[in-house]
């Protein structure tokens, strides 16, 4: 084999191959990105860990055709230091060395055949659906800092999505916390049933590589999916040009919580808040919740809502905060406990700048959502689970 590629190109596609790349050190072949020459003037570049993968379709010279497997952190770091035009030729003996230079620099890199790569499972798909990249990027955002990483409990250690014709559900949930994005949009969706709605649940690691390689633009990504995998289909931008990408991903075959039934139906406090004023106060907390009890972190914060003022206060061995914010308040006052880390990544999830706060007694999850309706039927929620604190 022996390929010439653009310098961009090549390590713009080896850097969002390496999330895929296995760091588990028990097969070679996953530690390595798999190169396979197509045609005359193209090439894919393959990650595979065995979980998730990614195929990118990337331009090249091909003046002699076939594959070979490289690590993938090596040549990443190769390749960033060469001057220009990157060539990769290996021996006929397969297996040896294969040369990579550009100009007058020359590495060489021992590699592995092509054929002992694993192979992504073939799909046929019977489900599928696209949105745009901007907006699942940004669900992601606002949902995945509430997936579990307990694997005692798998349902939970990822983002389930609901699909219907005109909106995509995002939730996440870790006992601690729940997460619920509602987006409306046109989404497409096609089913070999003829099913107007599907739900499925992604891994939380392939959400997170998903949210990576996703760019900030209208364009969409397909969504292609089997009862246990998915491939997702999108755009990546290479300078004035658009690489084509498809990551893989198994899905994880449980069912998912009943989140509906967390929800409170009948609260009897309602509270609209200054979202930045009650962050502030938060990170403020902060500085002296943290106790560090038998290994683990303490950081309860008190909410005292009253008639016209919610009271933020922390007392802890590193020392005392007090706080107070004006509020608008219908119902009840009540006096209620937060993990204060909790709170804060809920804050910094949400993106309205009034909060409506609903709340059934101090021992009930709390609802946050935003105070204005939105123009396109959008929404979000999220519970905070409180803590019983001792007399």
């Amino acid at each position: 084999m022996k390929v010439t590629f653009k310098k961009d190109e090549l390590l713009l596609a080896i850097t969002k191959s390496l999330g895929c790349v296995s760091t588990e050190k028990t097969i070679n072949a996953i530690e390595g990105i798999l190169i396979t020459t197509i045609g005359e003037d193209k090439c894919q570049l393959c990650a595979y860990d065995l979980e998730k993968g990614i195929k990118i379709l990337i331009g090249a010279n091909v003046q002699s055709g076939g594959s070979a497997v490289m690590n993938g952190n090596k040549l990443s770091s190769i390749v960033k230091y060469m001057p220009g035009e990157v060539t990769i030729e290996t021996a006929e003996e397969e297996g040896s060395l294969a040369t990579i230079s550009s100009g007058r620099t020359k590495f060489q890199l021992h590699y592995l055949a092509g054929d002992t790569f694993p192979q992504m499972p073939e799909l046929n798909p019977d489900r599928r659906f696209s949105m745009p990249q901007k907006l699942l990027k940004k669900l992601i955002n606002q949902t995945l800092f509430a997936v579990a990483e307990d694997e005692t409990r798998p349902a939970l250690m990822g983002l389930y999505f609901e699909i219907s014709e005109d909106s995509v559900i995002v939730v996440g949930c870790d006992s601690y916390q729940l997460a619920v994005r509602n987006a409306k949009l046109k989404t497409d969706i096609v089913t070999k049933g003829g099913e107007t709605e599907i739900s499925f649940l992604i891994p939380g690691k392939t959400v997170a590589e998903l949210a990576r390689l996703l760019e900030d633009k209208e364009e969409l990504i397909r969504f292609s999916l089997t009862r246990k995998h998915a491939l997702f289909s999108f755009g990546i931008k290479c300078g004035s040009e658009e690489k084509e990408a498809t990551l893989f991903s198994r899905l994880i075959d449980v069912p998912y919580i009943e989140y509906k039934r967390f929800i409170p139906k009948e609260s009897k406090t309602f509270v609209e808040i200054d979202r930045n004023a009650l962050e502030d106060s938060l990170e403020r907390a902060a500085v002296v919740t943290e106790e560090r009890i038998a290994g683990q972190a303490k950081s309860n914060v008190r909410f005292q809502f009253g008639e016209s003022v919610l009271g933020v206060s922390v007392v802890s061995v590193s020392g005392n905060f007090f706080d107070e914010i004006n509020i608008d308040k219908t119902g009840d006052d009540l006096e209620i406990y937060f993990p204060c880390k909790y709170l804060i990544e809920i804050l910094r999830a949400t993106d309205d700048d009034v909060l409506k706060l609903s709340l059934t007694s101090s021992y009930m999850s709390m609802i946050i959502e935003g105070a204005t309706p939105t123009g396109d039927g959008s929404s979000f929620l999220y519970l905070a689970l409180p803590v019983k604190m001792r007399d």
